[in-house]
């Protein structure tokens, strides 16, 4: 009897493992012509994986794109194969030196944009971090929580009025099915307390979830506050991607485990070109104008946010928190 149940489980978890790799890792599909014409796209991170394919997408569909990173050298070597894949012409293209781990470089960043663009059309947040080292950002967060959330919590703000004066506008956040994992007790809203990792009790993959968690619950807050300003906010998930995240520093074991799921995401993973149609989607489509504070999945809008990314209360704490981290007034306008 045992036996039986434990070969029932098994094949129960094979059916669920099977159906999450389906979900996550097929050929995704988006055959709109839709045109950015005129419009003015800011992605951070640009310089490689989704991010950059994210911008061939959209400069292909006639948007002019700012890059926003901190490898200043690698983003120029992206542009020149950016063009060179597209043919836009270069003008078409910008550069901005962001560090998302030192949060001077962002108000920087901002200024530039702001003395520099009329308008801003769509934002993209998507660089991020993974790491094992024990590092912090130079206000002496930490460096994960930092770049992944702090840095473009901050980012976003400060472009906010640039945004409305743009609208109809929109901000992606790109998140990750990862927030799922996520549970209230884990949760730690003391970011100057060492022993909380700067938002979660744990070590490494769980502060990089948290910060997955904590971009959905600035998009779903950023939905609310900004529902009377025709500047829309959603969140995503990609899907499973090969990609750098699966070859990051870390310890030997965990090493092991993170390049076999590299290795793997080589075979059976989406490419980055077909995971940024979801983005694409989100940027561009005309339908979605007025779609805000929804979670984004294979080209469509995903019932899959956790009950925990949901929750408002926890969302606006977050939100406090950040506003304290980055030196903002609570005050919101």
């Amino acid at each position: 009897m045992i036996i039986y149940i434990l070969s029932l489980a098994g094949v129960a978890l094979g059916v669920y493992f099977l159906s999450c790799v389906r979900y996550h890792c097929k050929t995704l599909k988006y055959d709109s012509q839709a045109r950015m014409d005129g419009k003015t796209v800011l992605i951070t991170g640009a310089s490689s994986g989704i991010r950059k394919a994210t911008a061939e997408h959209l400069l292909s569909r006639g948007a002019r794109v700012i890059l926003a990173c901190r490898n200043l050298t690698k983003t120029k070597t992206a542009v020149d194969e950016i063009l060179s894949s597209t043919g836009v012409d270069r003008q078409m293209v910008n550069i901005v030196h962001l560090d998302l781990s030192d949060l001077d470089s962002v108000r920087k960043c901002v200024k530039e944009i702001t003395d520099t663009e009329k308008q801003l059309d769509v934002l993209i947040n998507n660089a991020g971090l993974g790491t094992d080292m024990r590092k912090t950002t130079k206000q002496g967060y930490d460096i994960i929580f930092g770049v992944n959330f702090t840095g473009p919590f901050l980012l976003t703000y400060l472009l906010l009025d640039l945004l409305k004066k743009s609208a109809p506008s929109r901000i992606i956040n790109v998140s990750s099915v990862v927030h799922t994992s996520i549970k209230e007790s884990q949760i730690s809203f003391q970011p100057n307390d060492p022993s909380s990792s700067t938002g979660v009790k744990y070590p490494y993959l769980k502060k990089y979830h948290i910060s997955k968690l904590a971009q959905i619950w600035q998009t779903n807050v950023l939905a609310e506050k900004l529902s009377a300003d025709n500047v829309t906010a959603n969140s995503m998930n990609p899907g499973y991607v090969h990609s750098g995240i699966w070859y990051v520093d870390a310890n030997p074991m965990k090493r092991i485990v993170l390049r076999f799921f590299g290795w793997l995401s080589s075979k059976i993973g989406r490419t980055s070109k077909n995971a940024a149609l979801t983005v694409v989607y989100m940027a561009v489509d005309p339908g979605l104008e007025k779609v805000s504070g929804c979670y984004f999945e294979n080209v469509e809008i995903s019932e899959n946010m956790s009950a925990c990314a949901k929750n408002k209360t926890l969302a606006q704490k977050m939100w406090d928190v950040s506003m304290d981290m980055c030196g903002l007034s609570k005050k919101f306008e």
